[in-house]
């Protein structure tokens, strides 16, 4: 339950501090007060999307706390699952909201984020406002609804989950499917280009030695020429280099023996001879050994030429055409993944149908019988609210068709007067009659409903005084189970009320402030009393205020 709500600097509220007791509390005030601005405080509190407008002028920030009494396991460990730690039987929400739009949140001290405040909000807090008459009207609410007092909301979000599954999977099979063509076309495609390349053996550095070895080719007379010249010159002729050198090698020695010092250029020489008859070695076996085949420079030549052909379509070295080739084969791969894909998506798409068509089954079953139930409690507690003749239905239009909550169009119906057909309520109903309907609804859906604290924002708008006691008497039934918060402008509710809190503006410094405070004895009675009769309350009035009050055995 809500023990205390603390507002600070919200609209008119500058310092409100709130407390809540078990069971129906009810809160009144003249039009204006600023009832609504409770309501905000709690939408603020429990992770509502906020503007800055709601600061207090003249006011750097806003701060709404919340302390929570957390009476149930099951509730305490969602709440704990959501924090990720044990956060006690008592918790403390308090939410900040600054000028600059920056909102910080926290749970026991602790920081969380907005989001994890709004998880914990719809589990603690269900606020019921009047726009819930106007949201009655629509089949999608009205289909919710049923699921709710059903206790089907559970195996709705199953059948969501799998829809969801189904349709993504459906857009990723369409999508594949689409693509089916240009995927083989690609397919084709690589796989001729994998084979084109292959075809080639080609080989790192090998495109490098084919040019080395043409260009030898192409310039194999000129070559042949200058190495033939430079033997004959070394080597061959009658005044070679190698002849004269032996010539001055021996003319050296014989000054060797008139002057030492000669024998280190001598020795210069000697070793000049080796390494020269060295190089006219070498040049004769390369002469001996070269074989000029015009057919190898053809053959050099084609193969430079399929290789330049696909450097043109692939890449501009080998290497990059072999490194290409290696990702057209991991394209490859994963094309004939995405048939694979296909072919996956498309068994699993069968057995998510069946899946999905056994609880959609079992949903459309359950929400018959669960409509059957419905139907007759509220037409009871329509009887009891003054529509003694009123009949209430639940009609599901025959429509082939699937939505992401099952197979199900649901259609509430109602006959207000005898002999009346029955009729959409969305058609046909008044203010007073959804108001009422709506009431009949939360009694019955109150009574599975597990949030603790139930909130309920003027749920007798449209409502006459004559019903005011019948309404305050179902909120009252519905507080037994579960702490009930009520904003009401009828007496005939306020006086149900287990604890009554009072709205009202006052003039303080030059300034406007909205302050609550609880009323009990007689200023209760004086309450109840304004309530009936507004401002000029008189003994009548007070003692109808008092005679209420009796009735609803809240004796002063």
């Amino acid at each position: 339950m809500l023990h205390e709500l603390h507002i600070s600097n919200l609209a008119l509220m500058d310092d409100v501090t709130i407390g809540f007791g078990a069971g129906l509390n009810v809160i009144s005030g003249a039009t204006g007060a600023g009832k609504s601005l409770i309501i905000t405080a709690l939408d603020f509190i429990l992770g509502t999307k906020a503007t800055t407008e709601i600061i207090k002028n003249g006011e750097k920030e806003t701060t709404v706390s919340g302390l929570f009494q957390i009476n149930n396991d099951v509730i305490a460990k969602e709440i704990n699952k959501i924090c990720g730690a044990s956060i006690g039987s008592e918790i403390l929400l308090q939410r900040t909201l600054d000028t600059a739009g920056r909102s910080r949140c926290r749970i026991n001290s602790e920081p969380i984020t907005v989001t994890m405040l709004k998880e914990i909000g719809e589990i603690l807090v269900n606020i019921h406002g009047q726009h819930e008459h106007e949201s009655l009207l629509q089949t999608s609410n009205q289909l919710f609804l049923l699921d709710e007092f059903g206790g089907l909301s559970e195996l709705r979000g199953q059948f969501s989950e799998l829809h969801q599954n189904m349709t993504e999977k459906r857009r990723r099979s369409e999508a594949l499917k689409t693509a089916q063509e240009s995927r083989r076309q690609q397919i084709e495609l690589f796989k001729f280009r994998i084979v084109e390349i292959d075809k080639a053996e080609l080989k790192p550095g090998e495109l490098e030695e084919l040019e080395r070895e043409r260009k030898i080719l192409i310039n194999a007379e000129k070559i042949h020429n200058i190495v033939s010249a430079s033997y004959n010159a070394l080597y061959e002729s009658e005044d070679s280099i190698l002849q004269r050198l032996k010539v001055v090698i021996r003319d050296m020695q014989s000054a060797t023996n008139l002057d030492d010092n000669i024998n280190k250029i001598w020795e210069s020489c000697r070793q000049s001879l080796y390494q020269l008859e060295e190089v006219a070695s070498g040049l004769s076996h390369y002469i001996d050994s070269f074989d000029f085949n015009p057919q190898r420079l053809e053959q050099i030549e084609a193969r430079l030429y399929a290789i330049q052909r696909l450097k043109t379509k692939y890449g501009s070295t080998v290497e990059d055409i072999l490194a290409y080739r290696n990702e057209l084969e991991k394209k490859l791969s994963e094309l004939s993944k995405e048939s694979d894909e296909l072919n996956n998506i498309d068994n699993e798409l069968q057995s998510l149908l069946t899946e999905l068509e056994g609880i959609g089954k079992r949903l459309s079953e359950a929400r018959s019988l669960a409509a059957v139930r419905l139907a007759k409690l509220v037409e009871t507690e329509l009887s009891e609210l003054g529509m003694v003749h009123g009949r209430f239905g639940i009609h599901f239009p025959q429509e082939d068709y699937m939505t992401p909550y099952g197979y199900d169009k649901v259609e509430f119906l109602i006959s207000p007067n005898p002999g009346e057909e029955m009729k959409p309520l969305r058609k046909i109903a008044s203010g007073g009659e959804i108001s009422r309907i709506m009431l009949a609804l939360k009694h019955r859906l109150a009574q599975a409903d597990r949030t603790p604290v139930l909130v309920f924002d003027e749920i007798d708008a449209n409502v006459g005084s004559r019903m005011g006691k019948i309404i305050g008497e179902k909120l009252y039934d519905i507080a037994r189970a579960r702490q009930v918060i009520c904003i009401t402008h009828l007496p005939q509710i306020a006086s149900c009320a287990d604890h009554q809190l009072k709205v009202q503006k006052i003039i303080r410094d030059g300034g406007t402030y909205t302050i609550v405070e609880k009323v009990s004895g007689s200023a209760r009675l004086e309450e109840i009393a304004e309530m009936i009769q507004g401002t000029e309350k008189t003994e009548t009035t007070r003692k109808q205020a008092k005679e209420m009050l009796k009735n609803s055995n809240r004796n002063l």
